[in-house]
């Protein structure tokens, strides 16, 4: 198509306009009011960049303008990569000012560099987003087709998806906080809006950079699906088609996610604490959702298939103190009746808190309910590690539930032993050292390490009638019901 300068106003031709009963505009009406992406009092800032599909959009969001009473403005992101970029802004003010709609321009910074597409698709939403915000507009609409729709599918199927993936782009998506953007013409083809302008007399911008097949989008867009196509003239559609249908199943996946994550998850130490056993209850392909949503946390992406499925076998078959490391940091570790999900760096110490006695305290961070009092030695059954008894002059000191500290030690039968050490001999896992509870006195006595080993300088003397009871309970365990009124 020809693409002229912008002439003086007083050698511009009369502006086309199409009619609101035109067949394309139409179709726009009828798939911006089944999919909610225009509301009546609008305010639309449309992306045009001076080509056939954004130039279309213009037209047709112009035309209905009275019916869904918009109010359309017209923004233009100049990136400065080409040596027509100049004319292409040019051309769509010219434009804008033809319809008499307001015209706003972002250029951006110098964009040379690696990764040039995904960094000017990100500084081209965030110049559209800031130039919304200068207009008031309630949303953005951008001329994205059923071509792209399709090309972007095959793109994903390519590279490698998951289901979700082969949702394409979405009708409407979130682009700023009160803030969408709209693609109207996502079930238009790119034929249509040719066959529209040229029934307009409008001429359009084309940008030379489509066609260099160096970049994978242009091969798929002139070499794969023509390719495909022959087998299958109504390929585009199909693959609309399959987008749509996974966009609204995966609307049901997400509840279900949210309900399993509700029913077995909760949220600990900058990630997720999740129980084994409600875990392999579930279907696996809801283990593998949940897992790759809980992997979130380090990785908005999710991680791939392949590190999804490594940490569910981890997580299903895996012993207690195995782990997992995903991409970006996410680490998946097995615990006795629980795994967590998060980044390890995110997981904060637990403050100290504490125990009175007689009384009991709960911490969360620690997964423990501890419980503290004086009692005859031959009181109860012992609890095996999850109970100590101490000699009753402890009962006196302020006592803490905290983790180790640089330099903490600890009593044993064969002398004393930093606990650093005595972790290495029994064998705790580097990640789980600085969760596991220690009770000590606000001077730092180590007396218990929480279900692992007792001070011998903490015990009863030998024929004590009384002793300093202590008692945990792993929260994920439950408190025993006979002890639930102590």
């Amino acid at each position: 198509m020809p693409t002229p300068r912008p002439q003086p106003e007083s050698a511009r031709s009369p502006v086309p306009v199409a009619s609101p009963q035109d067949e394309l505009v139409r179709a726009v009406a009828r798939t911006a009011f089944e999919h909610g992406l225009l509301r009546p009092g609008d305010r639309v800032l449309v992306a045009c960049s001076g080509g056939r599909d954004s130039v279309g959009l213009v037209h047709a969001l112009f035309a209905l303008a009275p019916e869904f009473a918009l109010e359309v403005a017209v923004g233009h992101v100049h990136h400065g990569l080409r040596p027509s970029a100049d004319e292409d802004a040019a051309f769509v003010q010219d434009l804008a000012g033809r319809l008499d709609l307001r015209f706003l321009v972002r250029r951006l910074a110098d964009l040379r560099g690696p990764n040039l597409e995904a960094r000017a698709r990100a500084a081209r939403y965030a110049g559209l987003a800031d130039m919304a915000r200068e207009l008031g507009a309630t949303v953005v609409a951008t001329g994205h087709t059923l071509d792209d729709q399709a090309e972007t599918v095959l793109l994903r199927l390519l590279r490698g998806t998951g289901v979700g993936g082969l949702a394409g782009i979405l009708p409407r998506r979130a682009l700023a906080p009160g803030l969408d953007v709209v693609r109207p013409l996502l079930w238009t083809r790119r034929a249509e809006l040719g066959a529209f302008l040229s029934r307009l007399g409008q001429p359009w911008r084309e940008d030379e950079t489509n066609r260099d097949t160096a970049v994978q989008r242009n091969r798929v867009r002139h070499t794969v699906l023509p390719l495909l196509a022959s087998e299958n003239p109504r390929l585009p559609e199909a693959l609309g088609h399959l987008a749509e249908v996974v966009r609204a199943e995966e609307e049901v996946w997400a509840r279900c996610v949210e309900e399993a994550k509700r029913a077995c998850a909760s949220p600990v130490d900058g990630g997720w604490r999740v129980r084994r056993d409600a875990f392999a209850g579930l279907p696996v392909a809801l283990q593998r959702r949940l897992l790759r949503e809980l992997a979130r946390v380090g990785n908005p992406a999710g991680p791939s298939f392949v590190h999804t499925e490594e940490a569910r076998r981890l997580v299903c078959c895996g012993r207690t103190g195995s782990e997992a490391v995903l991409p970006r940091g996410v680490c998946v570790r097995v615990e006795a009746d629980t795994f967590w999900v998060g980044r390890a760096e995110d997981r904060s110490r637990p403050e100290p808190v504490q125990l009175p006695v007689p009384g009991r305290v709960l911490s969360p961070d620690l997964g423990l309910l501890v419980e503290a009092a004086v009692e005859p030695v031959e009181l109860s059954e012992r609890r095996g590690e999850w109970e100590a008894a101490l000699d009753v002059r402890w009962a006196s000191s302020p006592l803490l539930l905290r983790t180790r500290r640089p330099g903490d030690r600890i009593r044993l039968s064969r002398g004393s032993r930093k606990l650093q050490d005595l972790f290495t001999d029994l064998k705790v896992p580097r990640w789980e050292r600085d969760r596991v509870a220690v009770v000590a006195t606000e001077d730092g006595v180590v007396l218990w390490v929480v279900g692992r080993r007792v001070s011998e300088a903490a015990r009863p003397a030998p024929g004590a009638e009384h002793c300093l009871r202590l008692r945990a309970w792993p929260l994920h365990a439950g408190v025993p019901e006979e002890d639930a009124s102590r």
